[in-house]
């Protein structure tokens, strides 16, 4: 097997068929007789009839289904779980209520298959443009496309071009280094997915093959989207990414210090009385100072948003 599509559900019985009709109308499934993706479920504690649905697809389809029930535990932990059962090259997070277009899997299988075994190895995955269900763009094109660009490069010089939205298809030996759960975080019921892909970033530092086409229809306002009123649900999780980062990417302030004045306030917000004593870095103590007072003005509009 190629590639591998996830989807994390929860609930979602009304929506999932959108993955499923748009797995079951790409214009490549197999090659030479044999299925190049499967579609991998994690249904993260459904009470809905989820499971009877998949069923009936895993009967129907003309591509492999694999379905795996677990207690509700949160997205993260699902796909955790995910990357660590795959066992294809590429992994494709998709998102249990959205689309894709038809010409998706053929555009991920043979640019990827067009890399030499060494790129592939040193590739973090391919990244797309999406747009939403009414058919407007969400960002811009990337700047540069059709070529390997070292992944820091393209956060330190894409975070100002308004991109938006985008999606990957993910090399899986990669993801498999990174999307592990330190020790003070395993209780947490969420931390932001960024966690993740700042830890591919700064740990792994690979390259990123990008291309301006839109493949992915990303679906924005439902009134049952997951991500409504997320910053205000997972506090602990923000903190816990927060924290991570500004001890941890101290690098960042000196080559692109709005991300990461960015991070230092979202720690702020979230932390308690505590905060400050938290930082052992006298550094950080006097940029926690500086960073205060801005941080009780954006408060309330930070975590009014949705993510």
């Amino acid at each position: 097997m190629s590639i591998t599509v996830f989807t994390p559900t929860y609930n979602r019985v009304d929506k999932l068929e959108r993955v499923y009709n748009s797995l079951k109308n790409q214009t490549l499934k197999k090659v030479d007789g044999k299925s190049i993706f499967e579609w991998l479920i994690v249904d993260d504690g459904s009470k809905d009839n989820t499971k009877e649905l998949v069923k009936r697809w895993q009967r129907e389809a003309d591509f492999p289904i694999r379905y795996l029930y677990q207690e509700n535990q949160g997205k993260i932990k699902a796909m955790i779980k995910a990357v660590e059962i795959t066992n294809s090259e590429l992994f494709l997070p998709f998102d249990s209520d959205d689309e894709c277009m038809p010409e998706t899997i053929e555009l991920f299988y043979k640019t990827w298959n067009s890399f030499s075994e060494d790129m592939k190895n040193k590739c973090n995955g391919i990244a797309v443009l999406c747009q939403d269900q009414f058919g407007n763009r969400i960002g811009c094109d990337f700047p540069i496309e059709q070529q390997f660009i070292k992944t820091k490069k393209m956060f330190y010089e894409f975070d100002n071009k308004k991109l938006g939205e985008i999606w990957s298809i993910l090399n899986i030996n990669i993801l498999k280094k990174v999307f592990n759960l330190p020790n003070e975080a395993k209780k947490l019921k969420f931390i932001p997915e960024s966690f993740f892909w700042n830890r591919v970033v700064f740990e792994i530092n690979p390259y990123t093959y990008c291309v301006n086409k839109i493949l992915r229809i990303y679906y924005k306002n439902e009134e049952d989207n997951l991500s409504n009123n997320i910053r205000n649900k997972y506090p602990e999780g923000f903190l816990f990414e927060s924290k991570w980062f500004i001890k941890n990417y101290k690098i960042v302030f000196f080559k692109a210090p709005r991300i990461y004045i960015k991070y230092f306030l979202k720690y702020i917000i979230y932390s308690d009385k505590h905060g400050f004593f938290n930082l052992k870095d006298w550094k950080l103590k006097f940029l926690y100072s500086v960073l205060f007072i801005p941080s009780l003005i954006i408060k309330k509009f930070y975590l009014k948003e949705k993510v």
